[in-house]
């Protein structure tokens, strides 16, 4: 996939609720991803993933709700910081057992595509 930094870094700022601005980081890092794990992460950060809450405002998926929890929207911040199902899984990637979208904002996307491999959910 022929994808530059510079696309990255302009795809990042349209997440206000896990990015707050561009981060010439993160887009160096998903630089060096391959197709599949830049379009997992990236999906992960936008909310335009496989994830149900998604699937269910396309109309592609009838319950929004979680596959691992069942008590919440399956959404990206649900399953990066609050899924209490995920929560070992979370603390083994992630470093904390539940976390707010500060901490998202400091994770390397590295950990957030290993975390995101392991649910299964993507």
């Amino acid at each position: 996939m022929n994808i530059s930094v510079t696309t990255v870094i302009k795809i990042i700022p349209k997440v206000p609720t896990i990015f707050s601005g561009p981060d010439p980081a993160v887009g160096a890092r998903l630089f060096s991803f391959n197709r599949t794990q830049t379009r997992f992460v990236i999906g992960l950060l936008t909310g335009h993933n496989t994830l149900r809450r998604h699937l269910h405002i396309m109309g592609l998926c009838n319950d929004p709700m979680c596959r691992k929890c069942g008590t919440e929207e399956e959404t990206s911040v649900h399953i990066l910081c609050e899924c209490e199902a995920l929560a070992t899984l979370r603390h083994a990637y992630l470093g904390s057992f539940f976390l707010d979208l500060e901490d998202i904002r400091e994770l390397g996307v590295g950990a957030i595509w290993n975390f995101a491999k392991r649910t299964g959910l993507l």
